[in-house]
């Protein structure tokens, strides 16, 4: 407007005009300044991105130094950006106007998702970059070559590893949290699918964290440090089926100190429970069961691991341990053990193929002929060697001994396959652990590694078969599963369990006609209809009060001649709590657990109810059919369904 112009207009509209003018000018300078101050928020977080991009790149080349420090720079990047947009809230015009302050709060919880994200990459790259410095400044090519001193530091840092691991948990979860936040914001609708998969790999990630934690806290302990540790060892032999994995047959004593396998020696378990028949004192009334289908009028630690749950079991199996002991006049032998560890052939023969083969005299044994060369060694070939009876199994201790050697020799860029090796025989239970310490077995129970009867909110299932004199007729069985569930007109859900044994072998020195004292384990309070296809007695149903969990039990004899194929069958009611449930909450769930060392070659599940069922989450094959569900799976591990309407 010009000068003259101005002046023409009326006195009391001059003010006016001029308020106006100041008020447009201090919007466009607001405006700038905004748009500068978002211009900043986006080239910090452009910054930010490439920075953790080339973080993940130096990781992948395995340069943690170097991703550590760009992952840093990538911090500092997010920090700004985050607090710009802190000050673009505080903005009283941006305070005002909820359209605006909404999305920009929407913004700052995503900034901060990539800051607390940033940081907690740089923080696990330190831990491990100081892995990397204390095994790269050694020349050692394997783990015997690591000094004491060395493998102390290595534990030392996993063990406090501990409180940081800890923290960048708490922090990806609070990611999730923000993330969770984002998902009504229109303008990052665009973005939805990848927000979403970074909620699901932060999932996966903030699930794996618990597992390392854990693993963490529980390694160094077990390997011997602070102090060191000391083991009861199980061999179970799982041809030979018994509730926790298989028959006991041999017993070992191991001793570790920083990682090291300082003594190890296996026994034959006889060498410890004819002792102790000896001793007119030495009474043990064994269960029902193994006295009736078993022949047995005494308890020995052969027999001792009769609860399906590894922690009642281990209690059990380190009380016959010491008694027999001193059952035998052999009080100077008793020791502290810091836990008990049993272990099925399946996690040996797996060492075996991550090891090669290995050579005991003239035998080779191998990934492929392990199991039955020893059980030919143990059982009939010691004669032809000119073995002792008493020293058949001396051979295990061999094997075992060689074995620790070579894997102990594998280079550090194989260590990683051996801990995958141990994990997948931990989720498959031929690995149990029960530890002495409370703290160290909390641990172990998060990790379940401790073979315990879970818990479940809901419905429950788990067939446990006990090997009844039947010699090692399990290698060759065939044995599947099939459960149904009904609901009923009447406001019933009626369970069906289906057993089908098929035996495929002969009598021979391994396998005869099979005999099986089974248990079915369903939720407490369920309700036991019949039981059909038993071969002697009457079914038995009670409460197992001898697991961590108690649970509704059923149970009958069944036995098998070479050739053919049975069935063993129950029927039963599920509590009216699940039915409940499912009417007011329109969820089910099931856990079906896997008896350690039961190789089912296949479980079916098959649901019916009167609701449809709109959505099913489990491992395996699911298929809905309006309101019908199939489940299968290879009940190599314990599997979880859960399902809603």
């Amino acid at each position: 407007m010009k000068k003259e112009n101005f002046k023409k207009l009326p006195a009391f509209s001059r003010p006016l005009v001029l308020a106006v003018v100041l008020f447009i000018l201090a919007v466009v300078f607001l405006i700038g300044l905004i748009f500068f101050k978002i211009k900043s928020v986006y080239l910090n977080a452009m910054s930010g991105r490439q920075d953790l991009e080339y973080a993940l790149d130096f990781v992948r080349e395995g340069d943690f130094s170097r991703a550590s420090l760009v992952a840093e720079r990538a911090v500092g990047s997010f920090v700004l950006a985050e607090e710009t947009l802190r000050d673009l809230q505080g903005n009283f015009f941006i305070r005002k106007i909820p359209f605006l302050n909404n999305n920009l709060n929407d913004f700052k919880y995503l900034a901060q998702t990539a800051r607390i994200l940033a940081s907690s990459g740089e923080k696990a790259l330190a831990i491990f970059q100081d892995f990397e410095e204390l095994i790269s400044g050694q020349s050692a090519r394997n783990f015997l070559e690591f000094s004491p001193e060395d493998r102390a530091q290595l534990l030392k840092r996993l063990y406090e590893s501990y409180p940081e691991m800890q923290g960048i948990r708490a922090n990806i979860d609070l990611s999730l949290v923000y993330l969770s936040r984002l998902e009504s914001n229109r303008f990052l609708n665009r973005y939805s699918s990848q927000i979403k998969s970074l909620e699901s790999s932060l999932d996966k990630v903030s699930k794996s964290l618990d597992s390392f934690i854990s693993l963490a806290t529980l390694v160094p302990i077990l390997s011997g440090y602070p102090q060191s540790s000391s083991y009861l060892i199980l061999l179970q032999n799982n041809h030979e089926l018994r509730p926790t994995g298989g028959f006991l047959g041999t017993y070992g004593l191991m001793e570790l100190n920083l990682g090291d396998i300082v003594r190890l020696e296996t026994h034959d378990i006889y060498h410890l429970d004819m002792p102790a028949s000896l001793n007119p004192v030495f009474k043990v009334e064994p269960p029902e069961a193994l006295k009736k289908y078993l022949g047995v009028s005494q308890w020995f630690m052969r027999d001792a691991n009769w609860s399906p749950d590894w922690t009642f079991s281990a209690k059990k199996i380190l009380w016959f341990y010491e008694q027999e002991l001193m059952a035998a006049n052999r009080h100077n032998e008793l020791e502290n053990f810091s836990g008990v560890i049993a272990l099925n052939p399946r996690f040996i023969t797996d060492l075996l193929y991550l090891s090669g083969p290995i050579h005991i005299g003239d035998q080779v044994y191998d990934k492929d002929n392990f199991i039955d060369v020893l059980q030919y060694e143990t059982e009939v070939g010691f004669r032809q060697d000119g073995i002792s009876e008493w020293d058949r199994k001396l051979v295990i201790g061999d094997i075992l001994q060689e074995l620790k050697l070579k894997l102990f020799n594998l280079p550090s860029d194989r260590w990683g396959e051996l801990l995958s090796l141990f994990e997948k025989n931990i989720a498959r239970k031929n690995i149990l652990v029960y530890l002495n310490n409370e703290y160290s077995q909390d641990v172990a129970r998060s990790l379940k590694w401790q073979g315990e009867i879970q818990d479940s909110p809901s419905d429950y299932l788990m067939v446990v078969d006990a090997n009844m004199a039947a010699f090692k007729t399990d290698r060759v069985m065939v044995k599947k599963i099939k459960y149904s569930l009904i609901e009923e007109l009447d406001g019933k859900l009626k369970a069906i369990v289906r057993i089908t044994y098929d035996n495929k072998g002969w009598f021979d020195w391994q396998t005869t006609r099979y005999r099986s004292f089974t248990r079915v384990y369903t939720p407490q309070d369920s309700v036991f209809v019949r039981a059909s296809g038993l071969s002697a007695g009457d079914p038995l149903n009670y409460i197992d009060q001898e697991i961590s969990y108690p649970k509704n039990t059923m149970a009958g004899f069944i036995s098998i001649e070479p050739g053919q194929s049975r069935d063993l069958v129950f029927e039963y009611y599920l509590p009216d709590r699940i039915l409940e449930a499912i009417k007011k909450e329109g969820k089910y769930s099931l856990l079906v657990q896997k008896q350690a060392g039961n190789n089912v070659e296949k479980f079916e599940a098959n649901f019916s109810f009167l609701k449809a069922v709109q959505q099913a989450q489990a491992d395996g094959e699911v298929s809905i059919e309006g309101n019908k569900l199939y489940w299968t799976n290879d009940l190599e591990r314990d599997y979880y369904l859960e399902l809603s309407f």
